[in-house]
């Protein structure tokens, strides 16, 4: 059977500050590079052949400590890169309130086909995530896979693989700095 593990990178500033992060590309933070490190600790034993990953630093770094527990590569993979968060990207929802109250007024993070200016809809980032969890799905050498992801595109996997889910269960699913689920690539 085939298994993808997926794995939100460790915290960045922007992170514990509580920001809109998207496509800023922040590294990890001290807490981050230590949750990583913990985190490549749980993964020993689970025999990664691979790692696709996003081209974002912080998932990056991630994913470098993860590799030096498994004897695999590192793919970049503009697939499982964040969302673009537009004009929100490195405020706190609390400047974004004030920096576009229109905008925010009508809770458009949360509208499945707009975005907020110059960002991604959450339409556009299920197609692109899907195209390369398919990918993975039907390619024939690697049975133990982990993605090193962010925590909106962990959303859309995690919709993948469960694809009924009600829009309020796909806002309520969040997966935390550091943190990895595992999904059977089975009857998807």
């Amino acid at each position: 059977m085939k298994n993808l593990f997926v794995i939100r990178h460790g915290e960045t500033d922007f992170n514990e500050r509580g920001s809109y992060l998207g496509r800023i590309d922040a590294p990890l933070n001290a807490v981050g590079i230590e949750q990583a490190e913990q985190l490549a600790e749980k993964t020993r034993n689970l025999n990664i052949e691979i790692i696709y990953c996003s081209p974002l630093k912080r998932a990056i770094e991630t994913a470098e400590c993860i590799k030096t527990k498994h004897a695999c590569e590192i793919i970049i993979n503009n697939f499982f890169i964040e969302r673009s968060l537009g004009i929100y990207e490195g405020l706190t929802k609390d400047e974004a309130k004030n920096a576009c109250p229109d905008v925010y007024a009508r809770n458009i993070t949360r509208i499945f086909n707009e975005a907020p200016p110059d960002g991604e809809t959450i339409d556009e980032v299920i197609r692109r995530v899907f195209v390369g969890l398919n990918e993975i799905k039907n390619q024939k050498d690697f049975f133990n896979i982990l993605v090193s992801t962010h925590g909106f595109i962990a959303k859309v996997i995690n919709k993948y693989f469960h694809p009924h889910i009600s829009e309020q269960d796909f806002f309520n699913f969040s997966l935390s700095n550091a943190e990895i689920i595992k999904y059977p690539f089975v009857d998807v």
